[in-house]
């Protein structure tokens, strides 16, 4: 880490920038950021004046004061007025005192004056993102129930209906074909071309039935398993967001004066 330089008082014109983001949770990148300018420093025999410029704040930021000693690193600074804390409004020439007699303290070495402000943190908005591909096992067995787990929230929806509609079509098929073979054997013994035509349509009845169950079969297999794959990266996503926003702090420049 480079060793901060200390300037003199002749240098408190210098233009500070400052965002603070917690170490915990980190700064929304989208959200507005304050900026501090312009910071100015003066110093009676009782206590530091400092002013400066701060532009896109808000009553729910917070502004305070930061003091650190070349020889002592950062004084507690406790007795201090003037515009900081929350519902500081935007505009110039803000001002805040530290008087440092009554924190009973000495300037007797460079410090470095920095005015921080402390956004609140902003909840990670929570998407509903529904279950993954191995929810596509469910559909083989039971056809639209396994797609309700890949919905956000599981939203059921229309969805029982095609397990109906599989049930139903399956049970008929089936019925159709056990039929077609009872009216074929009575056309094998009584050689009646008419037996022969139903047994025909009752064969097609079940072709139709059962492949028309197949296809709501696969197709509620292929669809819950692509819809998990998606799930399952929309959750990797949010959670590379939400670490994202826990990565350190921005650094800060503040005004060094000596007294």
């Amino acid at each position: 880490m480079t060793k901060p330089v200390y300037y003199s008082i002749r240098l408190v014109h210098l233009v500070a920038v400052l965002l603070y983001m917690s170490a915990a949770y980190g700064q929304s990148l989208g959200n507005k950021s304050a900026i501090v300018s312009n910071i100015r420093v003066e110093l009676d025999s009782e206590r530091v004046k400092v002013l400066y410029d701060v532009v896109g704040i808000s009553v729910s930021d917070s502004v305070y004061l930061q003091i650190e000693s070349q020889s002592r690193g950062r004084l507690n600074v406790s007795t201090v007025t003037g515009d900081l804390g929350k519902a500081v409004t935007p505009g110039k020439n803000k001002t805040i005192y530290w008087d440092y007699r009554l924190d009973k303290l000495k300037i007797t070495d460079p410090v470095r004056a920095t005015v921080l402000i402390k956004q609140p943190i902003q909840p990670v908005q929570q998407v509903a993102v529904g279950g993954g591909p191995a929810n596509a096992l469910i559909s083989m067995l039971a056809p639209g129930i396994g797609s309700i787990f890949v919905q956000p929230n599981r939203k059921v929806g229309v969805r029982p209906l095609i397990t109906g509609a599989y049930v139903a079509l399956l049970v008929f098929g089936l019925s159709q074909q056990s039929r077609s073979k009872q009216q074929y054997e009575v056309y094998a013994s009584q050689l009646n071309e008419s037996d022969y035509t139903v047994a025909n349509q009752q064969h097609h009845r079940y072709l139709l039935a059962t492949r028309t169950a197949a296809a709501l079969l696969v197709a509620d297999v292929v669809y819950t398993f692509l819809k998990g794959m998606k799930n399952t990266k929309q959750k990797q996503a949010v959670e590379q967001r939400v670490v994202f926003n826990y990565i350190g702090t921005t650094p800060t420049v503040g005004v060094q004066v000596r007294f």
